[in-house]
């Protein structure tokens, strides 16, 4: 393996190394609120369980995307805003412990037998910020910069996203939008992050 994409490989695998933190968290924490809104009224939906699911390939093949095919600018921006948004992410859920109270399913279909598995493998805590939201808001602003003209694409991928999470009962109202924040200061981060970085290298060579 190429030394500039082994470091690219092993960056990616750190910042998903903090995300991870998600699991263990999210299973063993007691405790905490349950950040529900009066407007929190969304139903049960089980069809919605397959847009929730295929965002875990779609992560991945992004972050393939991005190890193998962007610039060294694209890159450094990419990976200092993941960095940011998993830290935050996680350190919010150890701080501040939230959780959902999960739907009972009825029914023993494929949709609701799948549910009732993400319900038990990913445990009911660590609901405030949705990690869902804020992987994908933060993906789709990266790519929008990057393609600007798959704009509606982009966005439609963050409503259908942020509606799975509601209609599975994975999420509140006030979780997903704790997320789009999550994401959206992770991509300012890492935009801030780019900029000094080309501002140091400029005065290094005007110094050199």
């Amino acid at each position: 393996m190429e030394p500039l994409l082994k470091k690219r490989v092993l960056l990616v695998l750190g910042a998903l190394l903090i995300q991870s933190i998600y699991m263990p968290t999210s299973l063993f924490i007691k405790g905490g609120i349950a950040p529900k809104l009066p407007i929190d009224v969304f139903p049960l939906w089980t069809v919605w369980v397959i847009p929730y699911v295929l965002c875990y390939p779609l992560w991945a093949t992004a972050l393939v995307w991005l190890i193998l095919k962007t610039d060294e600018c694209m890159f450094r921006k990419a990976i200092a805003a993941l960095f940011f948004t998993c830290s935050l992410g996680v350190s919010i859920y150890v701080l501040f412990p939230t959780y959902v109270v999960q739907p009972e399913l009825q029914g023993s279909d494929i949709l609701t037998r799948l549910l009732r598995v993400i319900q038990v493998a990913g445990g009911d805590h660590d609901a405030l910020p949705s990690a869902h939201i804020y992987a994908t808001i933060l993906l789709a602003l990266l790519y929008n910069d990057w393609y600007p003209r798959l704009q509606g694409l982009w966005l439609s991928l963050v409503v259908i996203v942020s509606l799975s999470t509601l209609f599975t009962g994975q999420h509140y109202l006030a979780d997903v939008l704790a997320g789009y924040l999550t994401g959206w200061l992770g991509y300012r981060f890492g935009l801030q992050w780019d900029r000094l970085n080309a501002k140091f290298k400029h005065r290094k060579i005007l110094h050199a």
